[in-house]
């Protein structure tokens, strides 16, 4: 006997289908497998029945409907058929979804995301942009593609804009924001998270320890927390710390915020306008601007005298389950020397777009562009050998012993701690940019995770780096996708076969199907659609994608190893 989930991953691993039947006795429906000759599992038996089983099955979820929404978006015409379109096309034309990526973006026609996607698959909708003029972006000159099964935007298309199951967002499509993703990409979320996170571990540190994760945050919002501040600032303690270490916190906008806009070390000039604008804590509670502010790393690793920091990558393939992968990332180097006495922003923050003022600078005075380039975004090997010749570890071998399985756990944390507010659907998926730090003890930190992060060959190793990665998160996401429907294909023709519909034909006009217990088989699609490899879908050993979460798995799987069972308890 086997369960349907249990059953359907069997079939994958037979070299002749298998089909379901259901055995009926006086309390319950049991599920036993027997097998039929070889047929094609990716091709529907009776396509125009499929569309109304599918119709029955496929129930669209929608997060939060738009309110007041334009008719137009990017040029792009509502369609509340739009869906039940995609449907018709799918069972009639699945082979498409099979055989590769059909796809919608809006990115830059200049863009290196625009530039790479064609070597991945078709662009359905290559007029779409968002750089076009506000007048053409709305007029009503385009209706989406109906084949297409891939949407990758930089603009979020959900919320304000189209509804999910219904405009966008259908059964056989991919789409790359997940909604409910605040606490994730919001620094001032994703600090609540922490907090959060650290206090329900604060008995078991072996689970989590925040001391040596994120550095200790406020959030100037929360009248509490502005007052503990505010304490601690009007205190001895920190007149010493800034004699000390001269900067000791560093203020952030917890919302909006990219780019280092809205980020400042709290010199004298920044603490005056804080306290100025907190009436030095009486107004806690009062003011609303989501500021936060986080213990200043005061003894950051430096290479040759420069500060870094690390931008890695964080794939969530799925939120029906969840399932997340990890992607090797760089150093960004700050072109300008260290001096934690200097107010030069682009000194503390080591972003890229902080350095470009910089850069261009140099630039204009005779420096090489080229040389400054390649010195601002090292790689990992770059950065051992370098830490080898000062002596500061032993060998190269610390890349793969400690610098990688830290990023990994510290974003199996990360998913852990914010997963409550993903919109659990098996169609969304989105990347993001997490940044770390190095102290002078090699203790890694987390910073903070963006959403959309920017995909910019700023030189050839670079260039070359992303787009190979842009290529290996495609195949991760379609596979995923691929595998679903080929569910969806067989679950569907096994109800056909199996009898367990019932079709009205005596109308050639009105042909009806009604599903045979219906509660039972929507339960039986929802676990269907849960998002899991196929075997011969699973993704290329050499695929730079490493998972690191899968809740598919129970136990240690689930988490390759990184978190205890005893951590589990949510």
């Amino acid at each position: 006997m086997f369960s349907l989930r249990t059953g359907l991953l069997l079939l994958g691993a037979l070299n002749i289908i298998a089909v379901l039947v259901l055995v009926s006795n006086t309390n319950q429906n049991q599920v036993q497998l027997a097998s039929i000759e070889n047929e094609n599992d990716y091709k529907f038996i009776d396509p125009d029945v499929s569309y109304d089983i599918l119709e029955l099955l496929d129930i669209p979820k929608q997060p939060n409907a738009p309110e007041n929404p334009k008719e137009i978006f990017l040029g792009i015409k509502r369609d509340g058929e739009y869906c039940r379109k995609v449907r018709d096309r799918f069972v009639h034309n699945p082979e498409e979804l099979f055989d590769g990526v059909l796809y919608l973006c809006d990115y830059k026609s200049y863009s290196l995301t625009r530039t790479t996607l064609p070597s991945i698959g078709t662009d359905k909708m290559p007029d779409i942009t968002y750089e076009l003029p506000k007048q053409k972006r709305e007029n009503p000159t385009f209706d989406l593609d109906v084949s297409i099964n891939t949407i990758y935007t930089n603009r979020a298309l959900h919320g304000k804009h189209f509804l999910f199951g219904k405009e966008l967002v259908c059964l056989s499509q991919s789409y790359n924001h997940i909604p409910g993703i605040d606490f994730l990409n919001r620094k001032d979320k994703v600090a609540e998270s922490v907090n959060l996170y650290a206090r329900k571990y604060k008995s078991r540190p072996q689970c989590f320890d925040q001391t040596k994760f994120f550095p200790r945050t406020w959030l100037l919002d929360e009248k509490v927390d502005c007052e503990e501040w505010f304490d601690i600032v009007n205190s001895p303690a920190y007149e010493a710390a800034k004699k000390n270490r001269t900067i000791v916190y560093i203020r952030k906008l917890g919302a909006g915020g990219h780019q280092g806009k809205g980020v400042e070390p709290v010199n004298e000039v920044e603490e005056n306008d804080i306290r100025q604008k907190y009436g030095n804590g009486t107004k806690c509670g009062k003011v609303k601007t989501t500021y936060i502010v986080q213990d200043y790393i005061h003894n950051p690793l430096l290479v040759m005298g420069h500060k870094f920091d690390f931008r890695v990558y964080m794939l969530i393939a799925s939120t029906n389950p969840v399932i997340a992968y990890y992607h090797d990332g760089f150093l960004r180097v700050s072109l300008i020397e260290y001096n934690v006495t200097k107010n030069e922003k682009g000194m503390h923050l080591t972003n890229t777009h902080q350095s470009k003022k910089f850069l261009e600078k140099a630039i204009e005075e005779g420096a090489n562009e080229t040389e400054l380039m390649n010195f601002q975004m090292w790689n990992y090997t770059r950065l051992a050998k370098y830490l080898v010749s000062v002596g500061k570890i032993e060998s190269e071998a610390w890349i793969d012993d400690y610098l990688r399985p830290a990023f990994q756990h510290a974003m199996a944390h990360l998913i852990r701690m914010t997963q409550r507010g993903y919109y659990a659907h098996s169609s969304v998926w989105e990347m993001f940019g997490a940044d770390f730090m190095l102290d002078e003890d090699l203790n890694l930190w987390f910073i903070e995770c963006n959403s959309g992060p920017a995909i910019q060959g700023s030189n050839e190793e670079k260039t070359t780096f992303l787009k190979k990665m842009l290529t290996e998160l495609f195949e991760v996401v379609h596979n995923l996708l691929k595998s679903r429907m080929k569910r969806v294909v067989k679950y569907v023709n096994f109800l056909v076969k199996n009898r367990l519909i019932e079709v009205n034909s005596e109308d050639p006009e009105n042909v009806s199907v009604q599903l045979k217990k219906p509660e039972l088989r929507r339960k039986e699609f929802e676990d269907v659609i849960k998002n899991r490899f196929e075997e011969e879908l699973e993704v290329s050993a050499d695929n730079g994608w490493v998972k690191i979460v899968d809740e598919n798995y129970e136990g240690l799987e689930r988490y390759r190893g990184m978190i205890r069972t005893e951590c589990f308890d949510t």
